[in-house]
Order: structure tokens, then sequence, then C-alpha cells
């Protein structure tokens, strides 16, 4: 729980401190490029009134990038972009008016300093031009405002598609969790009931099958825990289930195991071999009074990597077995692997054929 509320408050400042710097290169870009294109655009003839008009016209940009953080530090602090409140037109618009006229202050301001006053010097046509740099650094902010609100959408929307995943992905978790759950408790009980027949005919054996059983809660609980674990563990569980089983059956019981070289770490579901096998063994073996084959074999084939597990006998056309563990191995492949992988159960020459086919990349 600490480590995932530490890894969700580390992407948090990673997120934050991406989204300050993507702001300030935004801005710096912005203002930057706005202040070359006022630089090459200039008619000063005279070197002198250049470098005057340059200073001016770069003072200008710094007030503006100076005022427009103002005004997103403003809109930030009163909420007016949130996606959870209608945004006050009139109040923006009465703000960029403001921007607008500080913006001519400091624009006229610069002037003074750098060029002498050269704007104010024409009396005639002085308000015709102020009003026309009003409207001007008016129109310039309500284009930054447009653009920062059309960057604060878009984020929102990244935001509720993350969340939208990670919900997604903790119901999942959540799920696959509620059908390992199931599956202990059903493989306890197939357990119990071996162990039940062993006591009244041979109690040292009944002793040895406990400790079997302890041993392999022991391992469940901890491949529970896991979600996946080696196809080589899993056999070993595998083979320590069908130890205690044999004390039960004996000779009925004739497992052979083929593994293909290399799919020794290959990682499978936990548990979903041994599903496999106790649904054998409970609709093979034991409905039948001689030898039963239990065959598991796990290859590769057109890239996917099959586990089979299949005993001799016939599929029931009705059965009181809910077979609550072939239907949680084919949710939790799912869940685990997505569509491409399956578990299918068929019947074929006297034999019936669990199948587990997992993609090979995933698996």
């Amino acid at each position: 729980m600490s480590a995932q509320v530490l890894g969700a408050h580390s992407y948090s400042g990673a997120t934050i401190g991406t989204a300050r710097r993507d702001y300030w290169l935004c801005q710096l870009a912005g203002w930057g490029s706005f202040a070359i294109v006022g630089l090459l655009s200039s008619t000063q003839s005279n070197f002198d009134e250049a470098i005057r008009f340059a200073m001016a016209k770069t003072a200008c940009m710094v007030s503006g990038l100076l005022l427009s953080h103002l005004w997103h530090e403003f809109l930030r602090a009163r909420g007016w972009l949130d996606r959870n409140r209608t945004f006050p037109i009139g109040s923006i618009l009465a703000g960029l008016g403001v921007l607008g006229a500080m913006q001519l202050g400091c624009l006229v301001l610069a002037d003074l300093v750098f060029r002498n006053g050269a704007l104010l010097r024409d009396r005639e046509s002085l308000p015709f031009v102020a009003l026309m740099l009003f409207f001007l650094w008016f129109g310039v902010f309500l284009v930054w405002t447009l653009c920062y609100a059309m960057v604060l959408s878009r984020r929102r929307a990244l935001r509720f598609e993350l969340e939208k995943l990670q919900l997604e992905v903790s119901a999942k978790d959540a799920e696959l969790r509620a059908l390992q759950a199931q599956i202990n408790p059903h493989f306890f009980f197939n357990s119990l009931n071996s162990i039940r027949a062993l006591i009244y005919q041979d109690p040292d054996a009944a002793a040895t099958a406990v400790n079997q059983l302890a041993g392999m809660m022991r391992n469940t609980l901890q491949s529970g825990q896991a979600g996946t674990a080696r196809l080589a563990d899993e056999l070993a569980a595998v083979d320590a289930y069908l130890g205690m089983e044999k004390l039960r059956f004996d000779e009925r019981l004739d497992l052979t195991v083929q593994v293909e070289p290399g799919l020794e770490d290959v990682a499978i579901p936990s548990m979903i071999l041994q599903t496999l096998v106790e649904n054998a063994v409970k609709h093979g073996v034991e409905t039948r009074m001689d030898k039963c084959r239990i065959v598991v074999t796990a290859r590769r084939s057109d890239g996917q990597v099959l586990l089979e597990v299949a005993n001799e006998g016939m599929l029931a056309d009705s059965s009181s077995s809910t077979r609550l563990g072939l239907a949680n191995a084919s949710k939790r492949l799912a869940l685990l692997f997505g569509p491409r992988a399956s578990c299918t159960l068929r019947e074929e020459s006297g034999w019936v054929i669990a199948t587990v086919a997992l993609p090979q990349e995933a698996a």
C-alpha cells in the first residue's frame, strides 16, 4: 500500500514538473517568436535607432511574458477555466481589457525610455494609434487565453483517460484475485475428500497426505500473490498433488509429462495447470475402475505456447460439477493476457483434452 501511494505521488510530481517545464518553454517560444517578428518588421534605417527599437521591443515582450504569467496565476487562483463551472466570459473579457491597457502602458514606457517617446510625437494620430495598439494587445492576450484553455482541456482529457485506465486495471486486478480466492477452496476441498478416503484405509498414508497438503497450500498462498508462476514450479506443484492422489488411486493413476525444451521458465497463471489436472482426476480417474492415463504436455505452436492436460475418458453430457476451475481459468487468462489467450475442452478419440493457449510473447 505504501509503495503504491509513493508511486502515485512520484508520478504526480513528475507530471507537475513536466507541465511546468512545457508551460515555460511555450511561454518563451511564443513571446520570443513575437519579438523576432516585430524586430524583422522594423523599418529603421539608422543603426542607433534600430538598436533602440530592438531594446524597446524586447522590453515590451518581457512585460508581455510577465503579464501573461500573472494572468495565468490569476486564472488558476480564481478557477475560471475549471471544467466544473461555467466560464465567466464577462469577467474574462474585462481581465483581457485590463491586460491590454497595462501592456499598452508598458509599451509607452519602453518607448519613452529607449526611443525618447517616438510614439507620442504625432499628436493627431496618437488616439488612433493607441486604440489600435490596445486592441492588438487585447487580441494577443485573448489568443493566449484560448490556447491556455485548450491546453487545460487536453490535459484534463488525458488525465481522465489515465484515471479511467487505472480504474480498469484495478478492477481487473480485484477480479483476478477474487478468481484466485475461488480456486483455492475448490482445490482444498478436493484434497480433503482424498484424505478422508484414506483415513479409514491407511492412517499412515493419510498423515503423509496431510503433510503434502500443508506444503501445497503454502505454495498456493505464495503463488496466489504473484498471479503468474514458472512452468517448472507449477509442474512441481502438480507432481506433489498427484503424489498425494496416487496414495488414494494407486495404480489407477498413470501420469506422463512431456515438456518441450526451453519452456521451463515460461510464465503461466498460477494454479491453472493444477486446476486442469484436478479436473482430469475428478472426471477421469475417479470415474474408472481400471488404469487411467493423464498426459500433461507443453509445446510451442504457431506463435503460441500450448499447455494440454489429457485424460482417458469421455465428456459427460450432464454433470453435477460446476466446473468452476475451467470457468475461472478462462476468465483469468482473459484478464492476464487478453483475447489471444484461451482455455478449451474437447473430446477426441477416447481422450478428454483441456488446452490452454498463451501468446508466446506474453508467456
